[in-house]
């Protein structure tokens, strides 16, 4: 149903334009950010030709470019953002010139900030620590295996023994697989 406002000067003339909604990001732009949160900073550099030898040897493998260059930009916003790099402008204008507006960017902004807040945080515990509890269980086992061995009679013996009651303790503290 259409109204129409006789107390305007020009009842028939077409109202002013209206200004065009904020742009959101479409599915497959979400996607696209949602993929780049894995992606390292040097994936934004060309390929080198010894990216092959990297993945062929240890399995390495650059994220590959995206085809289509604005969602290739958005991806590359994404990264450079979420890592706090410091060629962020420059890459906030190329995103400008690929088509995608200030409120996508902003909206890009939003989830890598949600993402980086929802992180699952480590523990801060010192890396001299994390390698001594591997070697204080070491030398608890060498413990073990010293001590019944002298019991025992038979070192390998007394090796098994442990082994099994390690393997029967680790199977009963260790966590079900998530579902």
């Amino acid at each position: 149903m259409a109204y129409l406002d006789l107390a305007a000067d020009h009842p028939f003339e077409a109202p002013a334009r209206m200004p065009a909604p904020a742009s959101r990001l479409s599915a497959q732009e979400r996607l696209v950010v949602v993929l780049s949160r894995t992606d390292p900073l040097w994936s934004l550099r060309p390929r080198q030709t010894h990216s092959r030898v990297l993945r062929f040897l240890f399995g390495i493998e650059a994220p590959h470019h995206l085809a289509d260059p604005r969602l290739e930009a958005l991806r590359r916003y994404a990264v450079t953002y979420r890592l706090r790099d410091a060629s962020v402008a420059e890459v906030e204008e190329e995103a400008l010139q690929a088509g995608l507006s200030a409120s996508q960017l902003a909206q890009v902004r939003h989830m890598a900030d949600g993402a980086r807040a929802s992180a699952p945080r480590r523990s801060k515990g010192s890396p001299i620590v994390h390698g001594l509890l591997p070697l204080a269980g070491l030398l608890g086992l060498y413990g073990a295996v010293a001590w019944l061995g002298a019991r025992m009679d038979s070192t390998l013996l007394a090796f098994v023994f442990v082994a099994v009651m390690v393997l029967s303790f680790a199977s009963f503290t260790a966590k079900a697989p998530a579902r």
